[in-house]
C-alpha cells in the first residue's frame, strides 16, 4: 500500500491548497495554485482569515491550519 505525505496529497488536488498560520503574531494564508507562484495573505483580523478561508474552500481549495495535527 502506497502512502502519500500530507503536503503531496495536497498537492494532488487540481485547484490547489492553501496553509494557515501565525506568523510573527499575525495570521497568515499562503496559497498554491498550480502553476502559479505562492500567494501570503496577511489577515486583518480571524474574521479576516475565517471569510478567506470559506472563499478558497468554495473554490475547491483544500486547507490545512498550522499546528492542528
Amino acid at each position: 500500500m502506497a502512502r502519500l505525505s500530507l503536503a503531496d496529497s495536497l498537492s494532488l488536488k487540481p485547484q490547489g491548497y492553501f496553509r494557515i498560520e501565525t506568523r510573527f503574531g499575525e495570521t497568515t494564508i499562503t496559497v498554491h495554485r498550480p502553476g502559479e507562484l505562492e500567494q501570503v495573505i496577511i489577515c486583518l483580523s480571524p474574521g479576516h482569515a475565517n471569510q478567506l478561508r470559506q472563499e478558497l474552500s468554495d473554490a475547491g481549495m483544500c486547507g490545512l491550519i498550522e499546528g492542528a495535527l
